[in-house]
């Protein structure tokens, strides 16, 4: 997604909607999309699912999302800082589905390490809805969570808009769809409405469900609502 953010933030820049912004993206020295989709899997995802691993047996390597944040904390970050002329404490991350999860987990870990954050369809759903312990967790031994928060999610991202979003697969993988039943629309509503609970003076948190959105085609618009909101564009 990285030529579609960099184009978003310029078309959004022309009505000065947006500051000047360095977009850095992370990406692999891979072939075509799909083939980034095990290494996602090991880098976005906090804990190992066992289900996971049945449903998708060539994906067995997961739980990597906390080398994945040290390398953003103690490698990128630095090496950005020292070629560019950025202010060191004001960054915002962009992560969408499992990209999405690891912006939750980052959140709630270490959430100093970005000042606002665009979460896109999170799967929240990953290990039997893990991401919930760590929101207890973290209202447990924390009493705020300064960060500027934007939640979004399609409205087809639920059970039934999943499997009809996947009519045209073949029927084996229709078959690993509906296997578990997700519904992204609750779960990241649930989400926002446990952070909101907590009352944290610091943060700043809004949210929206875009109507007539499956989870590959509201990828683009969560980033730009998301943009409009962490950096107070018209909306």
């Amino acid at each position: 997604m990285f030529a579609s953010a960099v184009d978003i933030v310029r078309l959004m820049q022309l009505s000065a909607h947006l500051p000047p912004l360095l977009v850095v993206g992370i990406g692999y020295r891979m072939g075509p999309i799909a083939e980034t989709v095990v290494v996602r899997t090991r880098d976005f995802t906090p804990t190992v699912d066992p289900l996971f691993g049945r449903l998708f047996p060539a994906q067995q390597m997961m739980g990597g999302a906390d080398r994945f944040l040290a390398f953003i904390r103690d490698e990128l970050k630095p090496w950005v800082q020292n070629r560019y002329d950025l202010g060191a404490d004001d960054a915002a991350f962009f992560g969408h589905s499992q990209g999405g999860l690891f912006a939750t987990y980052t959140l709630l870990s270490e959430p100093a390490t970005f000042q606002r954050y665009a979460i896109g369809s999170p799967s929240l759903w990953w290990d039997d809805d893990v991401m919930f312990d760590f929101e207890e967790r973290y209202a447990l031994s924390h009493d705020d969570l300064p960060a500027k928060v934007f939640f979004a999610v399609g409205e087809y991202e639920d059970h039934d808009g999943r499997q009809r979003e996947d009519r045209r697969l073949p029927a084996d993988e229709r078959a690993k769809g509906a296997a578990r039943r997700i519904d992204m629309v609750a779960d990241t509503q649930r989400m926002v409405a446990s952070l909101r609970r907590r009352n944290y003076p610091g943060l700043v948190l809004d949210s929206v469900v875009l109507p007539g959105e499956f989870h590959v085609t509201v990828a683009h618009l969560n980033l730009s609502r998301a943009l409009r909101y962490l950096y107070d564009a018209p909306r």
